[in-house]
């Protein structure tokens, strides 16, 4: 069994190199690194080719292609490597601190055989809830109670709030060290079956940030298989270091990642009209109006 750890760098330069050192440390024999650098500085990206192990294997890529373009760059065949069975796919700002995390997810894929992808549970390290009670995956849910689940303002009204508990399984909190069978897997770690992203056609890139896990289970809900959380593995994740959000601000830019992912989402997998895609953008722009306000009220 081979597999292959894909680490997508975009001017993380010390995260990816910390990446890559908790990876090394897995020592398992039957794995192989491919860092892809996804259009970072050229100043960063030297950096990077200059500080890598000679066993890990570097793609330079000129241009910011997205989280799932990116990584679909270390799928396939790659000279002088063996084609994988698995592939791993790990953010730079999340680390297998836990020795055997490799071997502990590719056994359990292995032994379910009606599931194609797992996640460890995922410690978000700036969130103070303790990571078996953090968010980690999603249920795949229909296209209108997922427009709401989405919604910041909708989500908290009564007849919403036990869809939303459903939406994030908060029934299965506080997770304990079982593997759980799920519907999506958590993006910034997760295992899956090469032959089955190849069936697919890789990760689909039509979205360039967000919503790449919903896609994925929905891709994965459709050919009648099943995702896997493994809940006696945690993995630490800087959340936001990679896109440079920071945990309580907003970002206009990642705002409107979001905005087209959901739309993309809305409509190749559930063909919402062009004009119903544009009211929900103008109630997503609404939304993001009175959190940006709310946001400056408590910072006052």
């Amino acid at each position: 069994m081979v597999i292959r750890v894909i680490i997508l760098n975009y001017n993380t330069v010390e995260l990816t190199l910390q990446c890559v050192d908790y990876v090394l440390r897995q020592n398992e024999s039957n794995f192989n690194i491919v860092v892809v650098d996804n259009g970072s500085l050229e100043e960063c990206y030297q950096e990077i080719k200059l500080k890598l192990p000679a066993s890990v294997n570097l793609i330079r890529f000129e241009n910011n292609a997205g989280f799932a373009a990116g990584n679909n760059r270390g799928c396939g065949r790659i000279e002088n490597l063996p084609d994988p069975d698995y592939y791993l796919f790990i953010n730079s700002d999340a680390f297998l601190t836990e020795p055997g995390t490799i071997k502990t997810l590719s056994t359990a894929l292995t032994n379910q055989s009606q599931a194609v992808a797992i996640s460890p549970l995922v410690h978000t390290t700036s969130n103070s809830v303790p990571v078996r009670f953090q968010i980690q995956v999603r249920r795949i849910l229909s296209p209108g109670w997922l427009v709401i689940c989405h919604s910041p303002i909708l989500r908290r009204l009564p007849f919403a709030r036990q869809w939303h508990h459903h939406f994030i399984y908060r029934d299965l909190v506080p997770y304990s060290e079982n593997i759980y069978p799920v519907e999506s897997i958590n993006g910034a770690v997760f295992m899956i079956r090469s032959d089955f992203l190849h069936h697919i056609g890789l990760l689909d890139e039509g979205t360039f940030l967000y919503l790449e896990e919903i896609v994925l289970g929905e891709q994965i809900r459709r050919e009648g298989r099943i995702c896997l959380l493994h809940g006696g593995v945690i993995v630490p994740h800087i959340q936001g270091a990679t896109t440079g959000n920071q945990r309580g601000k907003l970002s206009k830019k990642s705002f409107n990642f979001f905005i087209d992912s959901e739309a993309y989402l809305l409509k190749k997998y559930h063909n919402y009209s062009n004009i119903c895609l544009r009211i929900i953008r103008k109630m997503r722009l609404f939304e993001f109006f009175v959190k940006s306000i709310r946001i400056r009220f408590i910072n006052l």
